[in-house]
């Protein structure tokens, strides 16, 4: 049965005059598996869900549209009336057979006005054979890759070869990078041996290399520590947490004059568990959004920004539960875009090179961006293929073209190819041999089919810990903290999701099975944050509010899950703007609204906080006009919380607008007011990435 009104953002009703145009599809995603050289086909439903007769057209940008063909186009609707329409892709028309991330753009407009709605779906496009270029001696490699993938394989072989009897792979600094280059693939440390010694047992046997002056020496041995499954907190009668804690001064961690200090510390407090919105970790995180640079990047001390330290404040801040919208993120990855080197790779004082490509990579992994899409392409190379170009023959890694590969380089392109990110965490069960069949797995998921994708924001009252969208998998397995119980668990249903989520986001979460099985599961944490007297955490499916427990809320391909603190009485907000772009100085309007659940439908909010440049207040129909005068795209927000219940609300997502400059990747056709257009739509691909400085 046709759905004519899927999710928020695929549906956009337009005001006209006592009229309005709405726009709604099904389904909300394309997606073309293309095997060989035959033409393949999508249904696309487009749903009048105005009160209006309308006009709809359907396009792709320029570049792609001649590799598209619609069996109908430009065709009018009547209120609620559906039409199908079958578009097909010719991979004839694409010569060098690109894999394509991009949008279709649906827009109606009432006949004879300039007046009209637009949604936009994402299309996916991917060749299964492997793509050579005439322009890249590289072969384009889907992401991320599998430990059981011959690049990753051989990569681990080359990294044993290199461990001596001791444990040690090249010596202390560097084994800690293989620790964790090993738990990324899924491998347990501890059985990563060279006769009878594993690595773990040399890490531990030589912490007097661990120099305790220095901030980044002891964050690095608690983060090989944590990907091992080891406790930093006693490691010979040592805490090496509460050293590193003790080296918070002034609102930072070590020297004043260094930036990359407070990077790995933060990235080290929160995988030894520390919470995020511990006071040290928040102030830490401040001072390094303090020393960002204004072309959007970081040095590791007072100077011009490089793309990794770049990249490790960026992890740094996410591991802070910084949201992915923060404008700090947003300019640092737009930095990153603008490091991508001719050759595709990403570059450090010119040089496109291993290390930037790797720790770029796991920055935009941490932000949930892919480095292979479409934009992130040069020359038809990807970061990904740039970094696989360097790999040798025997599986390590060199710096650069012609260089000797290390067991250095080679720790950081792991986890990088594999789609992982610093801090890597070390839930691992499967023992590594030089024998081992490499097909590893974590002990957290079962196992992933594509049954399609959710999106997924978890609101603290006064921060976004996390948003993105998931795949749906097939199941995971959890562990209830309280009983020291594990469970499988079906992947489509609110739990599964949050699980899934909290490995993709990096957060933490607990979850209870005191109430278990006669009243299902009980989430009682989400980053750090635990349930207390009558606050906890609340979830709401499309808005509404669940009705049963956790594991037992169903969820379906494109739904959007919203996790927030609160309790009885506490609902949701959203931002709307009648115009998403704007010229310099002239003003727009923007309206919050709350979910009235006895209803079902939105009501204005007077007095709520609309976050900006500055803030600005809604007056009595929820509404606050807005000047702004500096060219660039802005992130909008609202927030109000009061001290009831009654008076206290979820923060909305971040929609943007365009000052002087147009949205990313979509500019609206039509000159007149848009309205209605949910976060979603508005809030495109933010690019995110994170690279740590070299120690």
């Amino acid at each position: 049965m046709l759905v004519a009104i899927i999710l928020l953002w695929l549906s956009v009703p337009m005001a006209v005059g006592d009229g309005g145009v709405g726009v709604g599809v099904s389904p909300s995603s394309l997606e073309y598996n293309v095997t060989g050289e035959s033409p393949v086909s999508k249904e696309l439903f487009v749903v009048n869900t105005g009160d209006v007769k309308a006009r709809y057209d359907l396009s792709f940008d320029s570049q792609y549209q001649g590799m598209f063909t619609f069996d109908r186009n430009g065709f009018e609707l009547n209120p609620g009336d559906s039409q199908k329409v079958t578009i097909t892709y010719n991979p004839t028309l694409n010569p060098e057979r690109t894999d394509l991330n991009i949008h279709l753009y649906v827009e109606g407009a009432e006949s004879g006005s300039n007046v009209g709605a637009g949604v936009k779906i994402p299309v996916q496009v991917h060749h299964q054979q492997t793509l050579s270029t005439t322009t890249s001696t590289v072969n384009r490699r889907h992401f991320p890759l599998a430990s059981s993938d011959p690049e990753i394989a051989q990569a681990l072989q080359y990294l044993s070869s290199r461990q001596s009897a001791d444990g040690s792979v090249d010596g202390f600094g560097t084994s800690c990078w293989a620790a964790m280059a090993i738990a990324s693939c899924g491998y347990d440390p501890h059985s990563w041996k060279k006769e009878s010694a594993s690595i773990v047992d040399y890490l531990i046997n030589s912490r007097s290399q661990v120099d305790l002056n220095k901030v980044t020496d002891i964050a690095k041995f608690i983060l090989a520590l944590t990907a091992s499954n080891e406790n930093p907190r006693n490691v010979g009668g040592v805490d090496y947490v509460s050293l590193l804690e003790d080296k918070f001064i002034n609102g930072q961690f070590g020297d004043e004059s260094m930036y990359n200090d407070d990077f790995w510390a933060i990235m080290a407090l929160t995988s030894a568990g520390v919470s995020p919105s511990s006071p040290k970790i928040q102030q830490s995180a401040s001072f390094i959004k303090n020393h960002q640079n204004s072309d959007g990047g970081w040095s590791w001390h007072n100077g011009p920004s490089d793309v990794d330290d770049t990249a490790a404040a960026i992890m740094a801040l996410t591991s802070a539960m910084e949201g992915s919208q923060s404008p700090y993120i947003t300019a640092a990855v737009n930095y990153l875009k603008s490091q991508l080197g001719p050759n595709g790779g990403f570059t450090y004082m010119g040089q496109a090179n291993v290390a930037s490509d790797a720790w770029a990579i796991m920055a935009l992994v941490a932000c949930g961006v892919d480095p292979t899409g479409l934009e992130w392409i040069h020359a038809d190379v990807s970061p990904v293929d740039h970094l696989l170009s360097l790999q040798n023959s025997d599986g390590s890694f060199s710096w650069s073209p012609g260089q000797v590969g290390s067991a250095w380089w080679t720790s950081y392109a792991i986890p990088a190819l594999l789609g992982k990110s610093y801090p890597v965490k070390g839930a691992t069960t499967q023992q590594y041999t030089t024998t081992t069949n490499l097909q590893s797995s974590s002990s957290r998921t079962t196992s992933v089919v594509g049954k399609g994708k959710v999106r997924v924001r978890i609101e603290d009252v006064t921060r976004t810990i996390w948003s993105g969208w998931v795949e749906i998998p097939q199941a995971r397995t959890i562990l209830c903290y309280n009983s020291g119980r594990q469970y499988t668990i079906q992947g489509d249903n609110v739990l599964a999701i949050l699980d899934e989520a909290s490995e993709v986001g990096g957060f933490s979460y607990t979850v209870s099975d005191q109430w278990y099985p006669s009243m299902g599961f009980y989430v009682d944490s989400i980053g750090g944050h635990k349930a207390e007297g009558v606050y906890g955490w609340v979830y709401r499916v499309n808005y509404a509010l669940g009705s049963v427990s956790v594991d037992n809320f169903k969820v379906s391909d494109s739904d959007q899950i919203l996790f927030y603190y609160g309790t009885e009485n506490v609902r949701p907000l959203r931002v709307q703007v009648d115009k998403v772009e704007v010229d310099v100085g002239e003003p727009f309007t923007v309206t919050v609204e709350f979910r009235d659940d006895s209803t079902g439908s939105w009501a204005p909010l007077p007095g709520a906080t609309i976050h900006v440049n500055h803030d600005y207040v809604t007056d009595s129909q929820g509404k606050a006009t807005i000047t702004l005068n500096e060219k660039r795209v802005y992130n909008i927000y609202a927030e109000r919380w009061g001290s009831t219940p009654a008076d206290q609300y979820v923060r909305s997502d971040v929609i943007q607008v365009g000052v002087g400059v147009p949205i990313p990747e979509f500019s609206l056709m039509f000159a007149a007011a848009v309205s209605a257009i949910s976060a979603t739509l508005i809030l495109l691909v933010l690019r995110l990435r994170r690279a740590p400085q070299r120690w």
